[in-house]
């Protein structure tokens, strides 16, 4: 069902893993894509030898390819003017871009790289600050919008290890972001809510796990596995749709119920 049809959705991180499914997802519910990406060529094993733009073809909606640094804020101002030159407005903007780097069980609290922290925070939560002022205004001129954001459950409770901590602590800051955003832009029309994943098997996470000699699993959640791409698309779809209207300032974890209120 074409759910969205006539919805003007940005996605950024669009290139590949839980990006590409988002994206892929709001194409079949006949919404016109953004898709926004450092490098649209760039991939890890196991992913579609096909692009995020060949895909999108595929959907017979209308689809833009930008290349842009998220941490970059002239480079993030240029394209949503873009996408408003060629749409006259933005419905949808969802924040994926972002990701940590070193080994999974590398930069533990009490150690953290400086250097990494500060990577992180950039573009994690820079990138996504970026993102949201530049469609801030064209969604407050129409009164309209909806903002996902892409959190973890990194930021929502620690490893057990302390490790991964400045990856952790950029997603805690999405979090808090996206609540204050949303009290922020709620008089306009304007829903914001974040998504906070657990693991999921992208191309990216399978790779470093397997350079730590592991295989990503959950045996602690309550559905025992972890999760796929689209398992995250969907929520955010969710999020982003007709039926979630009264729903705002919400961190969703799609875990597999790893993390227990």
């Amino acid at each position: 069902m074409r759910t969205l049809a006539g919805a003007r959705v940005l996605v950024t991180g669009a290139g590949r893993g839980i990006g590409r499914a988002i994206a892929l997802r709001f194409a079949a519910a006949g919404a016109a894509v953004a898709a926004v990406d450092r490098d649209f060529h760039a991939g890890f094993p196991g992913e579609p030898a096909e692009s995020v733009l060949q895909q999108l073809a595929a959907h017979d909606v209308d689809a833009l390819g930008l290349q842009c640094d998220v941490t970059d804020p002239a480079a993030v101002d240029a394209t949503v003017d873009a996408v408003l030159a060629a749409w006259g407005g933005v419905d949808v903007l969802v924040c994926n871009a972002g990701g940590g780097t070193g080994p999974i069980h590398g930069n533990k609290a009490s150690e953290v790289d400086l250097a990494a922290l500060e990577s992180a925070l950039r573009l994690n939560l820079f990138g996504t600050v970026h993102f949201c002022r530049a469609v801030a205004k064209p969604m407050r001129a129409q009164g309209s919008g909806s903002i996902v954001t892409m959190g973890s459950i990194n930021g929502l409770e620690s490893t057990e290890d302390g490790g991964y901590a400045h990856y952790g602590v950029a997603k805690a800051a999405v979090a808090t972001y996206t609540r204050y955003l949303a009290r922020d832009l709620g008089p306009h029309g304007i829903q914001v809510n974040a998504v906070a994943p657990g693991p999921i098997s992208t191309g990216r996470l399978r790779a470093r796990y397997a350079e730590a000699g592991e295989e990503i699993t959950a045996p602690g959640s309550a559905l025992g596995r972890a999760g796929e791409p689209d398992d995250v698309a969907t929520v955010v779809e969710f999020l982003a749709g007709p039926h979630s209207r009264h729903v705002t300032g919400q961190v969703v974890t799609v875990d597999g119920g790893l993390l227990r209120s």
